[in-house]
């Protein structure tokens, strides 16, 4: 019995790994395309914001590449594997640079223009420092993973997307840094890093319950192709 327990662990725990990472890296690049959809799902979690539209928001979320380095980030720090946690650090960081930039200018071209704002539903539910909410962002995280490893269909693969997607959020920063509410950022600051941790949190552990593993030097010829 021991024996089968054991097999069938070491089955689990090969069957994902190699290919999961090299899609997370691929998927994870810096490059050009990666760029195009961090941006149109920006833009559109933007407009989504300003006419408080949950419909527009799911589909930014679905759109938004985001979940890639987020999930490698969790699984680098899994297999404790400093290279692809720096790597997926980069790609999250500029990607969401990136899209905080671009809807701040789209922002600051709707005020010229005398587009109306209100933000107050989203003020009240980016500030709520709740325990629930960051409990939600674990378990998002955790359910992520296992749903991203298993997925069978297209609608597994969706699911995932929103339930990690961190796009509106980050879109939400965009809009204030582009109507000059410099001072509010800080206010948000504290509820997006919290709940960004849980999330990578909840990953982290879903990856080492399904023993996620994969050599340090497997995964290290991969980034070096990227």
């Amino acid at each position: 019995m021991l024996n089968l327990r054991k097999r069938w662990w070491n089955l689990k725990r090969s069957k994902h790994s190699q290919k999961a990472v090299e899609t997370l890296i691929e998927n994870s690049r810096l490059e050009a395309s990666f760029f195009v959809m961090c941006g149109l799902s920006g833009l559109l979690a933007t407009t989504g914001i300003l006419l408080n539209d949950t419909a527009i928001l799911i589909a930014a979320m679905v759109l938004a590449p985001l979940l890639n380095p987020v999930l490698a980030i969790a699984a680098g720090i899994s297999m404790l594997n400093r290279h692809l946690i720096i790597y997926a650090l980069k790609s999250f960081i500029g990607s969401v640079l990136f899209v905080i930039i671009l809807t701040a200018i789209m922002a600051f071209l709707l005020s010229l223009a005398g587009t109306p704002f209100d933000l107050a539903p989203f003020e009240h539910r980016f500030s709520d420092l709740n325990h629930i909410l960051f409990t939600a962002a674990f378990l998002s995280g955790f359910s992520g993973v296992y749903a991203w490893l298993r997925a069978t269909n297209l609608s597994n693969l969706i699911g995932v997307a929103i339930a990690v997607s961190l796009i509106p959020f980050v879109s939400f920063f965009g809009v204030l840094l582009g109507l000059g509410r410099f001072e509010d950022l800080y206010l948000y600051l504290a509820t997006f890093t919290i709940n960004i941790l849980a999330i990578i949190a909840g990953a982290t552990v879903a990856f080492l319950w399904l023993g996620f593993a994969v050599k340090s030097k497997t995964i290290d010829t991969e980034l070096n192709k990227n």
